[in-house]
C-alpha cells in the first residue's frame, strides 16, 4: 500500500467496463474524472465516469447504457476494505451515456451509473403479504427480492405489522416502513434508508449520533500551525503533520439556510394536534405535541440514547415566554392531523390492533400479535424531528477528499466566527457553525488531471451546544389603530384619503377616465 504524502491522493486500483456483448475493457488509462455521489435520503449511490474515447470506445465496444462498471478507488495508507470505494464483486451499472467532442478528433464519453440494487428494484414488482417486524421485512425485501449481497446495517424495530405489498417495488414499501417504524433501543421513530460504501442502512437518526463523531474539520488558515492526527480521529494512522492539516482544512463553505421558524412552525416542527378515530371503539383521542416539553427527542446531542460522555446539546429556538398569556414558541397549535385507528381489548384489557392476531393451527394459538400504528410518534414526533433537522443549522463544505466516513456519519466542524466575539475561554469559532453535524450528502471528484480528490459534504444539526437564555421576550405588538378605508374613499372625493386628495384634487376625471376603460373592456 503507496503511503499518503498529500492530502486528497488517490489511486484508481481497477477500472473495467463490461459490454452487452461479452467484452472487457480496460478504462484505467483512459479515466478523466469520476463523480460519486452519496445521499442520506436516496436509496442509492450514483454517478458518472468521464473518459476519453481513444480507441473508437462508443462504437466498438460498443457502449450503448447497458454496461456493468467495475471499479476500485482507494485512499494510500487506508488499508482497511471499508475505507476503500469497491464495486467489484457487486458492480454498477451503466445507464446512460453523453458524447461530446473536444476539438476535432477527441471524443468524451460521459457514463451515468448507479448501483445494481437500484436497477433490481426498477424490475421488481413486489406481490404478498408479508409478517413480522419491519427489520425482518426489511432484511427480506433486500435480500430475496433485490438479491443484495452487500452489508447490512439495519436496526430493530419494536413494531410487528402483517403489511399487503399490492404489486409494489421494494424501495417503495421500505420507505413506507422508514414512515411508521419505532425502534427497539428509544422507541424513536427517525427512520432512514440510504446506501453508502460500507451498504445498506435501514436506522434511526438516533442510532447514527450514538456512534460519534468520526472526523473532525477546522477553517484553518494558510500556513497555520499542522494539526495532530489524534484530534480529527485518524490517530491510528501513520500520517504527517501537514497531511493531516490538509485532510482537517475546510476549503470553503457556503450556508444553505438556516432556523426557518415560520415553515418549521407550518408543517409541525414545533407543535402540532392529532384526532385520533377508533373506528371499533367509536372514540377519539386528542394529543398535543410540544417540541419544547419533549425530553425524549434527542435533538442532535440532547443525550439520551447517545454515547457516554457526549456533551449535552441544546434545541435553537428559545424557550422565552413571548406573549402576556405565557405562551413559548411552540406552545401554538398551527396544524392538525386526522388519523384513523381501529383496536379492541385483548383478555388482560389492553388495547390491540382489531386485526391483532394469526392463529395457527399447528400451535394453536396466535403466533403474531400486530400493534396499532403510533400515529403520535410516527406521525407528530417524526415530522418535527425531520422538520427541524432540514431547517436547522445546515451548511456545505469544500474538503480534500477521504474515504473514513460517509452518509449518515456524524462529523465535527468548526467554523470561525467572522464577527469579533469576546468570550471567556478566547474561542474564535461561531457558536452556530461549529459542534457535531450528521453528514447528508457527499459529492466525490476524482479529478486524474489535477491528481486530486475533492468532496463537497453537506452536513446539518437541529441543536446548538449553548442554551438560549430564557429572558423576557415578549414579542412587540402594534400600538397604533389602522383605519378602514372602502368604496367611498376609492370613488368618491373625501378628503384625507390620501396625500393627493385635496379640495383642488380632479375626481371627476379620474371617474371619466375609469367609465372610459370600462367602456372599451366590455367591447372586447
Amino acid at each position: 500500500m503507496d503511503t499518503l504524502t498529500q492530502a486528497g491522493q488517490f489511486v484508481i486500483e481497477k477500472a473495467r467496463i463490461f459490454t452487452s456483448t461479452g467484452n472487457e475493457i480496460p478504462v484505467e488509462e483512459s479515466i478523466l474524472e469520476v463523480n460519486i455521489y452519496e445521499d442520506i435520503y436516496a436509496n442509492s449511490i450514483y454517478g458518472e465516469l468521464v473518459v476519453m474515447n481513444t480507441v473508437g470506445l462508443a462504437s466498438e465496444g460498443p457502449i450503448i447504457g447497458q454496461e456493468y462498471l467495475s471499479i476500485i478507488i482507494s485512499t494510500p495508507t487506508l488499508e482497511d476494505p471499508k475505507h476503500k470505494i469497491i464495486f467489484d464483486q457487486n458492480q454498477l451499472h451503466i445507464t446512460k451515456v453523453a458524447r461530446n467532442y473536444v476539438g476535432n478528433d477527441t471524443e468524451l464519453l460521459t457514463m451515468s451509473f448507479v448501483t445494481s440494487e437500484i436497477i433490481h428494484n426498477q424490475r421488481s414488482v413486489v406481490s404478498k403479504t408479508m409478517v413480522g417486524t419491519y427489520h425482518d421485512m426489511v432484511e427480506t425485501l433486500l435480500t430475496k427480492d433485490l438479491k443484495c449481497k452487500k452489508d447490512l446495517y439495519i436496526e430493530k424495530c419494536n413494531d410487528t405489522k402483517q403489511v399487503i405489498t399490492n404489486n409494489r417495488k421494494p424501495f417503495d414499501i421500505i420507505s413506507q416502513f422508514t414512515k411508521n417504524a419505532t425502534a427497539l433501543t428509544h422507541g424513536m421513530p427517525a427512520f432512514l434508508f440510504f446506501e453508502n460504501f460500507k451498504g445498506y442502512h435501514f436506522r434511526s437518526l438516533q442510532s447514527l449520533y450514538a456512534e460519534g463523531s468520526r472526523f473532525e474539520y477546522f477553517e484553518t488558515e494558510e500556513n497555520s500551525t499542522p494539526g495532530d492526527p489524534s484530534d480529527v480521529g485518524m490517530s491510528n494512522l501513520k500520517l504527517n503533520a501537514k497531511v493531516t492539516r490538509d485532510l482537517s482544512t475546510i476549503k470553503d463553505y457556503k450556508i444553505l439556510g438556516n432556523q426557518d421558524s415560520v415553515t418549521s412552525l407550518s408543517v409541525g416542527g414545533l407543535s402540532s394536534r392529532l384526532i385520533t378515530h377508533d373506528i371499533v371503539q367509536k372514540k377519539y383521542t386528542v394529543n398535543d405535541y410540544n417540541y419544547l416539553d419533549d425530553e425524549s427527542i434527542d435533538q442532535q446531542g440532547i443525550q439520551r440514547y447517545t454515547t457516554k460522555g457526549k456533551k449535552k446539546d441544546f434545541p435553537i429556538y428559545n424557550s422565552a415566554v413571548i406573549d402576556d398569556d405565557g405562551n413559548r414558541v411552540s406552545d401554538f397549535i398551527p396544524i392538525q392531523y386526522l388519523a384513523a385507528t381501529s383496536t379492541i381489548k385483548d383478555d388482560n384489557g389492553v388495547y390491540k390492533n382489531s386485526q391483532y392476531d394469526v392463529y395457527s393451527k399447528s400451535q394453536k394459538k396466535p403466533v403474531y400479535i400486530f400493534d396499532p400504528r403510533k400515529h403520535e410518534v410516527a406521525l407528530q414526533k417524526r415530522r418535527s424531528l425531520f422538520s427541524n433537522l432540514s431547517m436547522g443549522i445546515r451548511f456545505e463544505m469544500e474538503v480534500l477528499g477521504q474515504t473514513t466516513y460517509g452518509v449518515g456519519d456524524i462529523i465535527t466542524a468548526n467554523i470561525t466566527s467572522k464577527a469579533k466575539v469576546d468570550t471567556e475561554d478566547d474561542d474564535k469559532t461561531d457558536k452556530f457553525l461549529r459542534g457535531q453535524f450528521l453528514v447528508e450528502t457527499i459529492h466525490h471528484i476524482f479529478n486524474q488531471g489535477s491528481k486530486e480528490h475533492r468532496m463537497y459534504v453537506t452536513i446539518s444539526k437541529d441543536s446548538i451546544e449553548k442554551e438560549h437564555e430564557p429572558a423576557d421576550h415578549v414579542e412587540i405588538k402594534p400600538i397604533q389603530d389602522g383605519k378602514i378605508y372602502s368604496d367611498q374613499h376609492f370613488y368618491g372625493d373625501l378628503p384625507g384619503y390620501d396625500e393627493r386628495t385635496s379640495s383642488n384634487f380632479n375626481v371627476v376625471k379620474s371617474q371619466q377616465s375609469f367609465q372610459k376603460r370600462s367602456i372599451a373592456l366590455n367591447r372586447k
